[in-house]
This record gives C-alpha cells, structure tokens and sequence, in this order.
C-alpha cells in the first residue's frame, strides 16, 4: 500500500505544502511530489489492485464520510506467487 503527496493535482498548494514540511524535517529526507504516472511506476513488478492508482476517497466511494479529495496518489499491490 502507498499514499504519496500529487505533483499533478493542486500542484501549486502541494508545492507549497511540501516547501514547509520539508523545511522543518531539514534533517531528514525531503518529500517529492510525484505525478500519477511516477507513483504507478512504483507498482511495476506488482498486481495493482482494482481502482488502481487513484485519489484517497476512490477506494471507497460509497463511505459516508471520508477526508475528500486529497491531492495524493494511493493504490495497492500485491506481489505475485
């Protein structure tokens, strides 16, 4: 499972998210948006699990309540036997 911070929706709000995040955890590593087809790239090898790479509230969009659109990338994958 992976959730990662979007380069490709609300680009400059995240951009700007990350900037302050990243300068206060000077001393680790820095957080890098990526976009939707980067973060699919991190399932090569894997059976994406159905929606796929998609935002946070497509996995389950019959919930009652949820966070909403998020400007993040999530999926699921399965290593094959």
């Amino acid at each position: 499972m992976l959730s990662h911070p979007a380069a490709d929706i609300g680009a400059e709000a995240v951009a700007a998210s990350m900037g302050v995040s990243n300068e206060r955890a000077a001393e680790h590593a820095g957080a890098t948006p990526r976009s939707h087809a980067d973060v699919t790239r991190f399932f090569h090898g894997t059976e994406l699990l159905d929606p796929g790479v998609v935002q946070l509230p497509e996995w389950r969009p019959d919930a009652e309540s949820g966070p909403g659109a998020l400007p993040m990338w999530c999926g699921v994958g399965r290593k094959p036997f």
